[in-house]
């Protein structure tokens, strides 16, 4: 998209909202068979998750397939908006697939992983940047499948065959007994085999693909821990997303999942004593900290903005007569 039309866009954009906003008032008496539906399918086109990001400025944003895929656009607001109050306001800047940078009011802005499942706004403001998560969407369909990466053994002869979005967005084909059984991306990473012997999970920010198998035989997998040494506690870490806390002999463990609309968790990262962090480039911060200790600590944030900052919570303590073994040194 050239800079001209960029900027087209941006003026019809604010054109379109203040003529939605002003219609009812500007042809009261010239036009009163307009249908309001119009100006309510205009306001809709704009509207999205806003997120205050200091100097006056709000993002709002979207991950819509139908109108392009992820957009971030950039709003004009008083210095004291908070959550609640009127976002469709003038129009600074828009970042999209084709304009995934700017530099608005001494703030920079870059759309992260643009053409992927999961993408990022990264506001830095006086030195600092914060993270803010669009919505999960469809990657981009230019890129089809994604670049090629090669195949992963699974158990009994099985493979998974991995794609990259971009660097931090994989794709996995999962081919069991001879048949695709799922395409496993961010959006649905999990699926268990027909015959309900193991849970396939691919972590889409690595591409790594594991199998679990589930011991108990009920179709809902057992890569998490369990038994009389086990102590569990779920945490709710924001933006709709959950982390279950397990704290084990061998160490702990956190899984980070949300609910599926069936009801039943999707898994979307793994943390252990190995592997005590996610990226910091992941766009959220989770980590276990304290990871030899018999009570370990979690640190958490989703969502950024002034005053925003990381929580902590404890891990649950072990059952009476456990402990912790083969410390990290």
């Amino acid at each position: 998209m050239s800079r001209r039309r960029h900027t087209l866009r941006i003026a019809l954009a604010s054109a379109a909202v203040a003529g939605a906003v002003l219609a009812p008032v500007s042809t009261a008496f010239a036009a009163p068979h307009t249908p309001a539906a119009a100006a309510a399918k205009t306001a809709d086109r704009h509207e999205g998750k806003p997120v205050a990001i200091g100097g006056g400025m709000v993002a709002v944003l979207r991950n819509d397939a139908k109108a392009g895929g992820p957009e971030a656009w950039i709003r004009a607001v008083s210095p004291d908006w908070k959550p609640g109050d009127p976002y469709l306001t003038r129009v600074l800047d828009v970042l999209d697939r084709e304009h995934t940078s700017a530099e608005v009011r001494g703030t920079k802005l870059l759309l992260d992983e643009a053409r992927g499942h999961a993408p990022v706004l990264k506001v830095t403001r006086a030195g600092k940047t914060a993270s803010y998560p669009l919505p999960l969407g469809e990657a981009d369909p230019v890129m089809a499948r994604g670049a090629w990466e090669g195949p992963q053994a699974l158990p009994g002869g099985n493979k998974a065959v991995i794609y990259r979005y971009t660097e931090h967005d994989y794709a996995a084909q999962v081919v069991w007994g001879g048949e695709q059984i799922a395409w496993l991306t961010v959006l649905e990473p999990t699926v268990m085999t027909k015959d309900g012997k193991y849970l396939i999970k691919l972590d889409p920010r690595t591409g790594k693909v594991v199998a679990f198998k589930d011991k108990g035989g009920n179709g809902q997998g057992s890569p998490l821990p369990s038994g009389k040494c086990v102590a569990k506690k779920d945490q709710s870490i924001g933006a709709g997303a959950m982390a279950g806390l397990y704290n084990t002999p061998r160490g702990p463990e956190a899984w980070l999942y949300t609910m599926g609309d069936d009801g039943r968790p999707e898994y979307f990262g793994h943390l252990d004593r190995k592997h005590p962090s996610l990226p910091k480039d992941a766009g959220i911060i989770a980590k276990i900290t304290n990871v030899g200790a018999a009570q370990p600590k979690f640190v958490f944030q989703t969502e950024g903005g002034a005053g925003s900052h990381p929580f902590t919570t404890l891990f649950p303590k072990l059952p009476k007569g456990c402990v912790v073994v083969n410390h990290v040194k």
